[in-house]
């Protein structure tokens, strides 16, 4: 069975609620109608019943004006005797009255009655005892004119408490659409993106919780728009990676298989520069690897206290060959001791050596590449600062980004590979740079 909709969900809550309030009072509004109509009948009769009464008590003669109180209230009168039998007088009512009530009436107690004589005319009775046991006296209004004007009244009542359930259920209707509106809107959003589509958005609804709540879709959905767009960005700039090394590969195996190269000095230098291109394809994946691993957290760290000299002097001794091959001083000063850190060696190590390497590449022959220290009351902080060519401002927030490189456009791994590293072990990295003033990356761990 199909669920209702979000609309018509309201619609029903709204229109029940409606229901629930209007009809206990249209009843309570009936009620009172009742009790004023039967108040505006019974009363007249019985003032003009008790003043007939007094009149009687007074002087008996004032018989005469039973016609004129029975012509005031618009009906008859029955004048009876001390045994509740009616009384002769002309213009007395011909209306046969149940001895019930007649005997009611000359025992000394006030009475409010209907009657339905045998020709089916229905009238409106009350007796009042005249004082001292000397009968008393009933007046009769005939009641039909009167409940026809009642019906009236209370139809025109009835219809106008079902004109209002109509009016206030389309206006539920209305409400109910107008509150659904923008989680429909959502809902579409919602839908849209869960396609794909990540340029979706929901138009603002207000500062309340539905506004709220459409911002915060907008927002997801602008950072999943943001995680596309890198993404694309991360598979284009990989394919364009593993081009070029591949595409040198390609070349200078199909030359030496070719035997288009035969002097072996030159064979050797090509079986170098595919070796080295090998090396970089190496490099390449297993920082792939790195990446995913860390984002997943699969990668076990063995963190045990650390001092981060260890790790640093090892990177060093990696380098340093490569330093001196490009012409860099290689200039590491560090404190005879630095506080422990928790920390896995060999992925520190890791870190030191691509913040090198990244140094190495960048600065020219004749620079410099000191390796420093600093320790604060709750962490150890490890600096690389080079000679380069520095970073374009722009590019600063961008650095630690995958394969975005410190020259405009450039690609490389190695620096997110050491801020993924650097925060999983709890610690963070930053840069400082200004063109033609070289570059000084740092990363600080939490001491044990």
């Amino acid at each position: 069975m199909r669920s209702l909709s979000l609309v018509a969900r309201f619609w029903l809550s709204l229109s029940l609620l409606l229901l629930v309030v209007l009809v206990p009072m249209e009843y309570a509004l009936d009620q009172l109608l009742e009790r004023f109509y039967a108040t505006q009948v019974t009363e007249p009769l019985l003032y003009h019943g008790r003043q007939l009464a007094d009149m009687l008590a007074a002087e008996d003669a004032a018989l005469a004006a039973a016609p004129l109180m029975a012509e005031m209230v618009g009906g008859e009168v029955v004048v009876l005797d001390r045994e509740g039998r009616p009384r002769s007088f002309p213009g007395a009512s011909a209306v046969e009255v149940p001895e019930d009530i007649r005997r009611a009436v000359v025992v000394g107690r006030t009475h409010v009655d209907q009657l339905r004589t045998p020709e089916g005319a229905t009238y409106i009775v009350t007796g009042v005892p005249v004082q001292g046991g000397e009968g008393g006296v009933l007046l009769l209004a005939p009641a039909d004119p009167l409940r026809q004007s009642f019906d009236r009244a209370r139809r025109g009542l009835w219809l106008a408490g079902a004109a209002a359930l109509l009016l206030g259920t389309g206006l539920a209707l209305v409400m109910a659409r107008s509150l659904t509106r923008p989680v429909l809107a959502m809902e579409r959003a919602t839908r849209a993106i869960a396609r794909g589509d990540f340029s979706a958005r929901v138009a603002p609804a207000g500062a309340n919780e539905l506004g709220r709540l459409g911002e915060a879709i907008n927002r997801m959905a602008e950072q999943l728009e943001g995680h596309e767009r890198r993404r694309r960005e991360f598979l284009a700039d990989v394919a364009h990676e593993l081009r070029t090394p591949l595409s040198y590969i390609r070349g200078y195996t199909q030359a030496l298989a070719e035997g288009v190269v035969t002097d072996p000095a030159e064979v050797r230098r090509f079986q170098r520069v595919v070796m080295d291109e090998v090396d970089r394809l190496s490099r390449l994946v297993d920082d792939l690897m790195d990446l995913a691993q860390i984002e997943e957290g699969q990668m076990a760290f063995e963190r045990v206290p650390l001092d981060l000299r260890v790790p640093v002097e090892q990177a060093v001794r990696t380098v340093r060959s490569q330093a001196e091959e490009k012409g860099v001083a290689l200039v590491v000063g560090l404190p005879d001791a630095l506080p422990p850190v928790l920390a896995d060696g060999g992925r520190i190590q890791q870190v030191v050596f691509n913040l090198l390497d990244n140094a190495l590449r960048h600065t020219p022959p004749g620079g410099v590449v000191r390796v420093s220290a600093a320790v604060t009351r709750d962490a150890v902080a490890i600096r690389v600062r080079d000679t380069g060519e520095g970073i374009d401002p722009a590019q600063l927030p961008h650095v630690f980004d995958r394969f975005r490189g410190r020259r405009k456009g450039g690609r490389g791994l190695g620096l997110a590979v050491v801020r993924s590293i650097v925060r999983a072990h709890g610690g963070d990295v930053g840069v400082e740079s200004r063109p033609g003033g070289g570059a000084a990356f740092w990363f600080w761990l939490p001491r044990a």
